[in-house]
């Protein structure tokens, strides 16, 4: 990618101005770069995202103007006009009527960490299921020692619809029941935090790749899984408990990997299960 230079001036109430100065100034480079790929408005969302990560750019600050970005990224305003919606969404910035675009600087800790670390390419993904193995593995264990007889009839319940909603060819239900299960499971660990984070993981992964399930064999696999893991629950077995969610999540995150194409569109978020 190439480079582009931009100028600051003062008075124009950010740091960068892509425009030539009236007046002689020294030129500083640009934290932004052209864009010379297809579904441009990803590229400069993945830009803008990590300047914020990065602190370059902080937390009530204004962006440059749409015609600014979109000549430093070399791309047309309806681009970044794309890419200022998903980053919305996102809930990093917010398009202010009349004023301009900000970085948004009340979203919460945790939330923040997660949204700014995902994106929809490979080794992100990757990363994700990573983190969900060490979450959910020990999740599965503590639920196994910790479980409440109410808690495991709760997981059962959330297992046994999966399998119904499989059996019914409705994915859309199974991504929303496999949800269920893996919060019902998180919950009986008995540590909210546990909760909280499988929540929030899948959430990210939600919000980055399309709903990953698209095959019956592989939910069939996953009904599978959610059986083992719901046994070894209840049998009060942490060990295999955690096998099994293990075994869950890795062949999630293959079936994941091997179908995600060059580019991933960074809205898709339907079900986003297993």
């Amino acid at each position: 990618m190439s480079t582009t230079n931009a100028k600051s001036h003062s008075g124009n109430g950010s740091r960068f101005d892509l425009d030539p100065p009236r007046e002689p100034v020294s030129a500083e480079r640009s934290p932004y770069q052209a864009i010379t790929v297809s579904r441009s408005y990803e590229q400069v969302v993945r830009q803008i995202a990590a300047l914020i990560r990065t602190g370059q750019l902080r937390s009530g600050e204004r962006l440059p103007t749409e015609r600014e970005l979109g000549s430093a990224f070399g791309v047309s305003r309806g681009v970044v006009r794309e890419a200022v919606k998903v980053l919305g969404a996102l809930g990093l910035v917010e398009a202010r009527q009349g004023s301009g675009i900000y970085v948004l600087h009340d979203i919460p800790t945790v939330t923040r960490a997660f949204t700014l670390s995902v994106s929809p390419d490979a080794e992100s993904v990757e990363r994700l299921f990573e983190f969900r193995r060490t979450l959910e593995v020990e999740a599965a264990a503590l639920a196994a020692r910790r479980r409440t007889e109410a808690q495991l009839a709760e997981i059962v319940a959330a297992s046994e619809a999966t399998a119904r909603a499989v059996e019914l060819g409705d994915l859309e239900a199974f991504g929303a029941f496999d949800n269920v299960f893996h919060g019902a499971v998180a919950r009986a660990s008995g540590n909210p935090y546990f909760e909280v984070a499988v929540a929030t993981a899948r959430q990210m992964q939600q919000d980055v790749v399309p709903f990953i399930s698209d095959r019956i064999g592989s939910v069939r696999s996953a009904i599978l899984h959610h059986q083992n893991i719901t046994a070894a629950i209840g049998a009060r077995d942490p060990e295999a408990a955690a096998r099994a969610m293990a075994e869950h999540i890795v062949y999630t995150s293959g079936a994941v990997t091997a179908r995600l194409p060059e580019e991933t569109p960074i809205e898709a978020g339907v079900g986003g299960g297993a």
